[in-house]
């Protein structure tokens, strides 16, 4: 089995113990560790993965929450920095209309730096994840994920990347945040997508034309998810959509990450992950297993709660 390199922003999500409310209403919040890129490794780790994480995160209280949280699901921090800057926080609650009202204060994600590429093969690291979120903002982050992105495609990594968009940073500047993933798109063997980012980067206004984009513009697998209807999964030689098993649904936060993750950890099996994510018959049964994951996360409040159950965390 190979390791995973997840990179990007690990920071603290306040989630309003207030149904239906905004935040000006909510009293207290729960505290929950959150970045997708994290989440993604703490997947791989949990259901029995080699992973790493690397990003940054405050000398602080939260920061070692942070760190203990990554151990405690089994990933590797040697690429964990401790930044003089404070951790990176977010505040979340949802209204009686199902808004979202959010508030972010970024701080120590921002502050990763490239390290020597050579230590990643040392690690037996043969699969880099780019799940960007913050990863296109500006700062030090940025400059890294680019940098690490065309080094990793040159050394010859698999590359899988999700663009995690959110519209607090991108409402206003869609344009850029589209150009900003083109060449994550180019380069990346497998491409996770929610349905809403698919139809957003293609501007498609159907999904037999949201496809035909990603085909015709990217040589990449798509793994485009459908919330409860599954995921629809494709490339320019075959698609097929995998259905979703039904569950209880309590929160959807980390689903994602939860799918992709799965995903990952079979790649990572594999002697030539590159091959195996264009067949379909492998992809198939792959997809199955990462629906029941993302469903299982489903089940518990917070993106890692239900993965306690796997490596036996109180």
């Amino acid at each position: 089995m190979s390791s995973v390199i997840c990179i990007g922003e690990m920071l603290i999500d306040f989630i309003g113990s207030k149904k239906e409310s905004n935040l000006a209403g909510q009293e207290s919040f729960i505290m929950k560790p959150g970045g997708a890129p994290a989440n993604v490794a703490c997947v791989i780790g949990a259901l029995g993965g080699s992973c790493y994480f690397y990003g940054s995160v405050g000398k602080d209280g939260f920061g070692d929450f942070l760190e203990a949280t990554l151990k405690q699901y089994n990933v590797q921090t040697q690429w964990l920095k401790r930044s003089d800057m404070p951790t990176t926080l977010a505040f979340v609650s949802i209204d009686s209309n199902g808004e979202r009202d959010f508030i972010f204060y970024r701080g120590a994600d921002a502050d990763v730096s490239m390290t020597d590429i050579k230590t990643l093969k040392d690690a037996n690291i043969r699969l880099v994840h780019f799940g960007a979120a913050t990863g296109f903002l500006d700062g030090n982050l940025r400059i890294t994920y680019i940098e690490l992105l065309h080094k990793a495609r040159m050394a010859g990594y698999f590359i899988s990347f999700d663009p995690n968009y959110r519209d607090a940073f991108w409402s206003e500047k869609s344009d850029v945040f589209r150009a900003a993933c083109d060449e994550f798109l180019q380069l990346a063997d497998l491409v996770k997508l929610s349905e809403e980012e698919a139809f957003l980067i293609s501007k498609a206004s159907s999904e037999m034309e949201m496809v035909s984009y990603f085909r015709q513009n990217y040589k990449g697998t798509f793994a485009v998810t459908l919330g409860s209807r599954g995921a629809l999964v494709f490339n320019d030689e075959w698609e097929m959509t995998i259905p979703a098993p039904k569950v209880k649904v309590i929160d959807t936060t980390g689903a994602g990450d939860a799918f992709v993750g799965a995903l990952l950890l079979e790649l990572s099996k594999k002697e030539q992950p590159q091959n195996t994510v264009r067949s379909l018959l492998d992809m198939k049964q792959y997809v199955e297993s990462a629906n029941q994951v993302a469903s299982d996360i489903c089940t518990e409040l917070g993106a890692l709660t239900a993965l306690k159950k796997r490596i036996d965390i109180e």
